[in-house]
């Protein structure tokens, strides 16, 4: 009788990387203009959360709770759920980051966006921009069809990797609530894609990495720690370049 620790992450896999970008080709055919309209608002929320001036805070915050709703039931439990039994017990947390995200859309101070100029806002520019220009195309380097495509917004890789940089570049005291799910996720889609010898394996360890050190330097210099006030919300401060 074979022991427990004599299996490895490859005997927990029971799909193959062929049927694996199957489900996106499959997904932007059928839903792609759900598929094209999240990745829209993806682009809209990342250009507002990067711009100076903190404006648009509750926009951003809707944009991506409908975001994370539509990958939960279009992508996550539609397409991967069947045909990866671990999904299941990672599923309900999708639904509870897309009601935090809610929560602090609905708070009457919600979180602040907005370019700082510090370390912080350098990873989490980065971040965004791997996952919504780079990552979804990353495929085509590698042969695959431009219909395999994983989106922000639909795609369940994407839109958690993008989402740490949308939380290093808030401001707010409560923030790092919206991180575990994402960064869970994450540490999940790494071990799957490194199973399937996917090298973009590395930029999802590199993002988990980079983010909970900005956390903990920004925690360390207290960004996070003072509370905003509705005069900071209606006129924020200049930001120094």
């Amino acid at each position: 009788m074979t022991e427990w620790w004599d299996y490895g992450l490859a005997d927990f896999l029971l799909f193959s990387p062929r049927v694996y970008y199957r489900l996106f080709e499959t997904m932007n055919s059928v839903w792609w203009v759900a598929v094209l309209a999240a990745f829209v608002a993806g682009l809209v929320a990342a250009g507002m959360a990067m711009r100076h001036g903190h404006r648009g805070n509750r926009v951003i915050l809707v944009l991506l709770s409908l975001i994370w709703a539509w990958a939960s039931y279009g992508f996550v439990w539609q397409y991967y759920q069947p045909i990866n039994w671990a999904v299941a017990y990672i599923l309900p947390g999708f639904v509870i980051e897309v009601l935090l995200l809610l929560v602090f859309a609905a708070r009457p101070l919600p979180l602040r966006f907005g370019w700082r100029g510090d370390l912080t806002s350098y990873v989490g520019a980065a971040i965004m921009v791997v996952a919504i220009v780079i990552y979804p195309f990353v495929g085509l380097l590698e042969g695959r069809d431009l219909m395999q495509a994983e989106l922000f917004g639909s795609a369940a890789d994407p839109t958690a990797l993008g989402t740490l940089g949308f939380v290093l570049m808030a401001r707010g005291t409560w923030r790092w609530l919206l991180l575990p799910v994402p960064l869970i996720w994450c540490a999940f889609a790494a071990a799957t894609l490194w199973v399937m010898d996917q090298q973009i394996a590395y930029v999802m360890l590199i993002a988990v990495w980079l983010t909970i050190f900005s956390g903990w330097l920004d925690l360390k210099n207290g960004v996070t720690t003072r509370r905003l006030t509705k005069a900071e919300l209606a006129d924020p401060p200049p930001i120094s370049d």
